[in-house]
C-alpha cells in the first residue's frame, strides 16, 4: 500500500518505516576524489588553475573507489536473484551519480532486465516533492502554512476549519486514511478510483482520529488534500506543477503519474509462498505518492537539500522547520515530507503495490543514496542502509 507510510554498471552507462541511524561518516577527501575522477551523469569540471594530479594518488584513488563500486554491487547481488524481481540503486555525491547498480528482472514474461534507465513507482517517496510544491506557494505568498484546510476546500465538515496546511505536511491532522477508507467501501485497488472518490470519502468522515496538532499519525490523506490544494491555489493540477517548479528547473526525468504508460517501466509483483504475481492498481490519486523515476534521478534530486538551486535558502529551512516527533521517546521528526533522524541526515521509505523504495540523504547532504525495487519481498530500506555503510 501507499505507506499507512542490480552486475555492476559503470559511470558510462548510466513507502511502517525502520528508522534505526546508519553508523555515518562524513564523505569527506574521499568524494573530493571521486568528483575528481569523474562522477556519473554530471561530471564536476576540473578548474584550469588546478595543479597536475599525482599518478600515484590518482591511482589509488581509482582502487578504492572501484572497490567502493564492486562492494555496493555485492550487496545487491546479495539480496536479489539473478532470475526475479529485482532492484535498481544509485549513490550520488553534490548532483553527480557516482555509482549505480541493477539487479533482477524488470519483467518476469519477457525476461527483460533492469537497467539504470528502468524505471519505478516510489511510492511515498513522492510525498517531499508535494511539501515543497506547497512550500514554495508559501514563499511566493499565495497561501500560508496556517491557513486552515477549509479555506481551500469546500463541502467538508466542520473540523476542516481546525486543520491546518501545516498539520497536514507535518501528518498532525488526525485525519484518517482515505486508502482504508476506499478499501472499507469495497473498492479495491484494482478497480479504478478518481481523486474526486478519495475526495468524497474524506468529506464524508463524520470526526477526526485525534485532536489537529495533537499527535503524529502517518497518514495518505494529508497529502492527497496537500495536492488538491496545490491545484487549487496555482490553477494547475499538481503533476504539472511539480514538472514547471522542480522537475524541469532541476533537469530532472522524473513524473507524477500513478496509472500512465511510463516508458522502461518495471512490471511491479508480490511476492509470496506460491510465487510472484504481477501488481497494478487503477487509483488516480496524487499528491501521496505516484512519481515515476530511477534511483539516479532521485540521488540528483538530493542535492537541492544542499545547494537550494529551487527555493533558495529559505526552502531549505522550512523543509525541515516544525518538524514534529513521530512518537513519545522517538528522536526521529517528520518535517516537509522527509524523516530527521538524530543525526540531522533525512530519509523516507516508499511501497505501493509490489513496489518498494528507500532514498537517504547524509547529514552534510553531499550524500544520497536511493534504492528502488519492483517486488515487495526485498526490503529496500535495508538495502539503502547497506550500501550507505559501503559509501559513509
Amino acid at each position: 500500500m501507499k505507506e499507512s507510510g542490480g552486475h555492476i554498471v559503470s559511470c558510462s552507462s548510466v513507502v511502517f518505516k525502520g528508522h534505526g541511524e546508519l553508523r555515518r561518516r562524513r564523505w569527506g577527501a574521499l568524494f573530493a576524489i571521486v568528483l575528481a575522477l569523474g562522477g556519473c551523469n554530471r561530471p564536476a569540471a576540473t578548474p584550469a588553475s588546478d595543479p597536475p594530479a599525482n599518478t600515484t594518488n590518482s591511482s589509488v584513488a581509482a582502487d578504492k573507489i572501484t572497490t567502493l563500486r564492486a562492494n555496493s554491487q555485492r550487496v545487491l547481488d546479495d539480496a536479489v536473484k539473478a532470475g526475479g524481481p529485482g532492484c535498481s540503486a544509485a549513490v550520488g555525491s553534490q548532483g553527480n551519480v557516482v555509482w549505480a547498480g541493477v539487479r533482477g528482472l524488470a519483467d518476469l514474461v519477457t525476461a527483460e532486465e533492469i537497467t539504470t534507465e528502468t524505471v519505478f513507482d516510489i511510492g511515498s517517496v513522492s510525498k517531499q516533492f508535494t511539501a515543497t510544491a506547497i512550500l514554495l506557494l508559501a514563499q511566493a505568498g499565495k497561501l500560508t502554512l496556517g491557513d486552515p484546510l477549509s479555506k481551500y476546500v469546500s463541502g467538508f465538515p466542520g473540523w476542516a476549519a481546525t486543520v491546518s496546511i501545516a498539520q497536514l505536511m507535518h501528518q498532525t491532522s488526525g485525519i484518517p486514511d482515505y486508502v482504508d477508507i476506499l478499501i472499507d467501501h469495497g473498492i479495491q485497488v484494482t478497480e479504478r478510483a478518481t481523486e474526486d472518490q478519495a475526495l468524497q470519502a474524506l468529506a464524508a468522515v463524520p470526526q477526526l482520529n485525534s485532536k489537529p496538532g495533537e499527535r503524529f499519525a502517518y497518514s495518505n490523506s494529508n497529502y492527497v488534500l496537500l495536492g488538491e490544494i496545490v491545484h487549487r491555489v496555482s490553477g494547475t493540477p499538481l503533476p504539472q506543477f511539480l514538472s514547471d517548479n522542480i522537475f524541469r528547473p532541476l533537469d530532472l526525468a522524473m513524473v507524477m503519474d500513478p496509472v500512465g504508460q511510463i516508458p522502461h517501466k518495471a512490471v511491479s509483483y508480490n511476492g509470496g509462498s506460491e510465487g510472484y504475481h504481477a501488481a497494478s492498481s487503477a487509483w488516480e490519486q496524487v499528491g501521496d505518492g505516484a512519481i515515476q523515476t530511477t534511483p539516479s534521478q532521485l540521488v540528483q534530486w538530493a542535492d537541492n537539500y544542499r545547494t537550494g538551486r529551487v527555493g533558495g535558502p529559505k526552502l531549505l529551512e522550512a523543509q525541515l522547520a516544525g518538524a514534529v516527533e513521530i512518537g513519545p521517546g522517538i528522536p526521529v521528526h517528520y518535517g516537509a515530507g522527509i524523516y530527521i533522524r538524530p543525526d540531522g541526515s533525512l530519509d523516507h521509505d516508499g511501497a505501493w503495490l509490489g513496489f518498494v523504495a528507500a532514498f537517504r540523504v547524509s547529514k552534510d547532504r553531499l550524500t544520497s543514496v536511493a534504492v528502488s525495487c519492483n517486488t515487495d519481498d526485498q526490503v529496500a530500506e535495508a538495502l539503502a542502509e547497506s550500501i550507505a555503510k559501503v559509501w559513509m
